[in-house]
C-alpha cells in the first residue's frame, strides 16, 4: 500500500523552543514547534488561538552560527487550526497548525518587509507601491484592466 501525503510541501520533523505573539503585540508566549515545511509548521502552546489569528513566530534560540541560510529569526503567520492535545504530563496544551504569510507582492513580485506586506480578503499580497495603484483605480480603469488581462495583454 502506498501512503499519498496531501501536503503542498514535505513535512521537517524537528522539534525546537520557539516564542510567538498576536501581530502587532509584544506579549510572547514561550510554545515548542514539532514540524515545519516551506509553508507553515505545527507548534503546541499551552494557549488556544482562534483560527484566522495573525502572529509573529520566533525562533527562541536562533543564532546565525546554528541555523541555516534560510531559516530567519522571524516569520509572520496565520492560524489555520487550533485543537486541544491530551497529554498525560500537561494540564491543557493545543496542537496549532500555521501557514507562513508571504512577504513577496504577488503583482510586481518585490520582496517587502512582513510589516509592510498587505493580504486582500482574496489572499492577494501586495507591496505598498502596487496597493496604492490599485487603490487608486476608478471603477472603469479596473474593467479595463482586467479585460485586458482577460485577453492577455498584462499590464
Amino acid at each position: 500500500m502506498v501512503d499519498i501525503s496531501n501536503r503542498a510541501f514535505h513535512r521537517n520533523y524537528h522539534e525546537a523552543r520557539i516564542i510567538y505573539a498576536i501581530y502587532g503585540t509584544e506579549e510572547f508566549v514561550d510554545a515548542k514547534m514539532h514540524n515545519s515545511s516551506e509553508g507553515g509548521m505545527y507548534f503546541e502552546s499551552d494557549r488556544n488561538l482562534p483560527a484566522g489569528s495573525e502572529i509573529c513566530i520566533k525562533l527562541a534560540d536562533y543564532s546565525l552560527d546554528r541555523h541555516s541560510p534560510e531559516a530567519r529569526d522571524g516569520y509572520r503567520a496565520e492560524v489555520v487550526w487550533c485543537r486541544k492535545v491530551f497529554k498525560a504530563d500537561q494540564n491543557s496544551c493545543y496542537g496549532v497548525g500555521v501557514r507562513f504569510i508571504v512577504n513577496i507582492c504577488d503583482k510586481c513580485g518585490e520582496k517587502v518587509s512582513y510589516t509592510e506586506i498587505h493580504r486582500t480578503d482574496e489572499f492577494v499580497f501586495l507591496c505598498p507601491t502596487c496597493r496604492r495603484y490599485i487603490e487608486a483605480l476608478s471603477g472603469e480603469k479596473i474593467k479595463e484592466t482586467v479585460a485586458n488581462y482577460l485577453l492577455g495583454n498584462v499590464i
